[in-house]
């Protein structure tokens, strides 16, 4: 009878407060009250959308870095993919107890569920007192508070995020062309871009599924970059990224995606920079041709930058290999016999020297040799390819043959 009585008293407090709409965290404190143990709200990205604050767990792991961090790493989601977590969360309709080996305290888990579909969980930690079996009732009711309370308030969000999506969705397919159309709807979003736009490709079939969820990944991704947003589109991750100075954020601020994917053993491709929403589509090729030929071409890669491969998509998609050996300039045929004949590295050097704009400072520096060194064989090089180098138009064309030589796949000496 008492008993009844307590859930009767929290019933009706419960429904004051949604009434009243003193917002998620009164609700919160409501449950600390009555259950006597703190623990966490959190989203399927496990993401903190709420917590009790008045008991410090200093002593369990898993509690302490979902605290600190307001969310876990990803070390930390891995275990509790690779461990069944989330599918135990996902079989079980009513709350259910969890313990691990990180986990000091043992933990009453129930989902909170909107229009049938699971989006967050409350996860109670056994700190203060043991449980009673009472508990799984009282953590039952809260759940379906939180679950009103969230369509109030937070679910509003997670409502924005999936129209983010959509808007994503739709520029990847090429849905706008209207430029004022797309500023409008950024409008309606709430979205910003900086200046500089780039599409960025991000191919997980190698992505261990049982350390990780696609969504998780997109998030990880997207929180890789400022200024950028994620979806999984065609079963890779693409990023719409942008920035105001492109060379320094393909030289600096893309530097902890790429650490991110070369630990994960994933590979990208990048288009070239643009300025309008309205070519996000065009740029989303650019990142799938980027893909596709690195990992042809240079598949020890992670990531690829279309720019790169601009002369040898050109030549996949307008000529046949027997087309393009004629337009191999015969001097740097005549070099690779030369090397090939005598031992040394003409054609590489010579590579290295036109990808750097004739820089003998910075080609000297990549080849690990002393300027005066490059000089010398700089006109070795010239004499035997009995060319002026100084013309742009010879130079053009014997770089255009280095393409060709890497589009054919014919391996230099």
């Amino acid at each position: 009878m008492k008993q009844n009585s307590l859930f009767s008293q929290f019933s009706s407090r419960l429904i004051k407060i949604l009434s009243k709409q003193s917002g998620l965290q009164a609700l919160v404190d409501l449950g600390y009250e009555v259950l006597g143990n703190p623990f966490t709200l959190t989203d399927y990205s496990t993401k903190v959308l709420a917590s009790t604050g008045k008991t410090q767990v200093t002593d369990d792991p898993v509690w302490n870095e979902l605290k600190t961090n307001n969310h876990f790493i990803f070390q930390t989601y891995s275990y509790y993919v690779r461990n069944s977590l989330f599918k135990e969360i996902a079989q079980h309709d009513a709350p259910f107890y969890w313990s691990d080996p990180y986990c000091k305290y043992r933990r009453l888990i129930g989902k909170i569920r909107i229009n049938n579909r699971d989006v967050a969980f409350m996860a109670v930690c056994a700190h203060n007192r043991d449980f009673e079996e009472r508990d799984e009732e009282l953590v039952s009711l809260l759940c379906e508070a939180y679950s009103i309370e969230l369509q109030k308030t937070k679910y509003l969000d997670f409502s924005q995020s999936l129209m983010h999506q959509s808007f994503l969705f739709d520029l990847l397919n090429g849905k706008f062309e209207d430029e004022g159309l797309i500023i409008e709807r950024l409008k309606i979003l709430g979205l910003k871009f900086k200046s500089k736009l780039f599409v960025i490709n991000i191919d997980i079939q190698n992505l261990d599924k049982s350390k990780s969820t696609l969504p998780y990944m997109r998030d990880e991704i997207e929180n890789k970059l400022v200024n950028a947003k994620a979806i999984v589109y065609n079963q890779n991750v693409v990023v719409l990224a942008s920035c105001e100075n492109d060379r320094k954020f393909l030289e600096i601020e893309l530097g902890a995606l790429k650490e991110f994917i070369v630990s994960n053993n994933l590979q990208a491709g990048i288009s070239r920079p643009f300025l309008k929403l309205a070519n996000v589509r065009g740029h989303y090729l650019e990142s799938m041709e980027a893909l596709k030929l690195g990992k042809l071409i240079n598949k020890e890669q992670n990531f690829y930058k279309y720019e790169d491969y601009l002369i040898i998509d050109l030549l996949n998609k307008n000529s046949n290999a027997d087309n393009c050996k004629r337009y191999i300039h015969h001097s740097l045929l005549r070099l690779i016999e030369y090397d090939k004949e005598n031992g040394t590295d003409y054609v590489h050097s010579f590579y290295i020297y036109l990808c750097n704009f004739k820089n003998t400072k910075e080609s000297a520096a990549i080849l690990n040799i002393h300027r005066n060194t490059l000089f010398h064989r700089m006109e070795k090089i010239e004499q035997l390819l009995n060319v002026d180098l100084n013309d742009g138009n010879v130079m053009f064309q014997l770089y255009l043959s280095y393409k060709i030589l890497e589009f054919l796949r014919i391996p230099l000496p």
